[in-house]
């Protein structure tokens, strides 16, 4: 089949490597020009899954991670202190990860889509993969986000773990994930748009070089809120429909996860009536990330002053059971004692 893929992300590079593997005819549009193009977020994830999906594109995953982590400190409010044991959580090259995975695909750099002007007639499918600007796809009435930037930086030798301070009604947080050599990722996401921890931190080392500022708002709304996932022959994939965790506002794992339904998707079509299935896609995705509703709805009580852990307790339970039954996806412990301390601090 003839595929565009809109956004040379982490699903669009990933899905690009995955369908061109298949025989499938694919041009990739990037609106970023090539010497711009830098992957958002802090490139910290599990390094059992980036394994797993390096290795179904043919890399070694271990020649990407810079830095496996040990053990995460949280700074909660009221000088409370919370740190969880690491199991597999790491940072990684994502910018080289991202660039191998797209080495023989047709890229379109500096190409600015948006469903007014974007020819979708001339492909069986096209695939929206931009993320939190959700280009092609209708507007949903649900989505929510919260305003985020960070620094990539240089020049920091005395901190060598992950660290996160979460702010006051869970509205927020500010991250440092260490890379190698000196080198880090420093930011913060925050509804009040105050960044705690971003000037401290600078004041803390004032020696620290800032190599890169990125700026980026981070999308909370689950898939059951992004919907439609599809219109016509343009389809939603990763984060543009909604595939973050919303208590971290992580969505390189997720991401990859709905390409993994995609792919699915796309072979049991092929077996069949060679037409991929849009409604088995949507039903695969919803089923898959279903607790991500309850976890947003954790976040949204919680910023609203609302959330009673004993009234609430459904909620919480489920995210904890759901995290349990997937601990090596998150990459760190999941202890329900600790959650429900994090949750009763913030």
């Amino acid at each position: 089949m003839k595929f565009a893929i809109i956004g040379a992300g982490v699903a669009g590079s990933y899905l690009g490597n995955m369908l061109y593997s298949n025989g499938h005819e694919i041009t990739m549009f990037e609106a970023f020009k090539k010497e711009n193009h830098w992957p958002v977020c802090a490139w910290g994830a599990s390094k059992h899954m980036l394994e797993h999906f390096s290795k179904k594109a043919g890399l070694d995953f271990n020649q990407y991670v810079h830095h496996v982590g040990k053990r995460l400190r949280m700074e909660l409010p009221n000088d409370k202190e919370e740190f969880l044991e690491l199991h597999g959580l790491v940072t990684y090259d994502k910018k080289q990860w991202e660039t191998d995975l797209l080495k023989d695909i047709n890229i379109k750099y500096g190409s600015v889509c948006n469903r007014e002007t974007f020819p979708s007639d001339k492909y069986d499918y096209v695939l929206d993969c931009t993320g939190f600007h959700r280009a092609l796809l209708p507007k949903t009435k649900n989505d929510f986000i919260i305003p985020a930037y960070e620094y990539l930086v240089g020049n920091i030798h005395d901190i060598e773990e992950f660290y996160v301070i979460g702010y006051k009604g869970a509205r927020g947080y500010f991250w440092y994930f260490p890379l190698s050599n000196g080198m880090g990722f420093v930011g913060a996401g925050d509804i009040d748009k105050k960044y705690y921890g971003i000037k401290e931190f600078f004041n803390r080392y004032p020696n620290a070089k800032i190599i890169k500022k990125i700026g980026r708002p981070i999308r909370l709304s689950p898939p059951k809120l992004m919907e439609p996932f599809y219109n016509n022959n343009i389809i939603g994939v990763g984060e543009s429909i909604g595939t973050v965790f919303p208590m971290l506002g992580e969505g390189i794992i997720p991401s990859l996860l709905c390409c993994e339904i995609f792919l699915k998707v796309i072979e049991q079509s092929k077996d069949s009536t060679d037409k991929f299935d849009k409604e088995a896609y949507r039903k695969n995705v919803l089923e898959k990330f279903h607790y991500y509703h309850d976890v947003y709805k954790i976040i949204r009580l919680k910023m609203d002053g609302k959330l009673n852990t004993v009234r609430h307790f459904n909620l919480l339970v489920s995210m904890y059971k759901n995290m349990k039954k997937e601990e090596k996806r998150f990459g760190f412990e999941i202890s329900f004692d600790k959650m429900r301390r994090l949750v009763n601090a913030l």
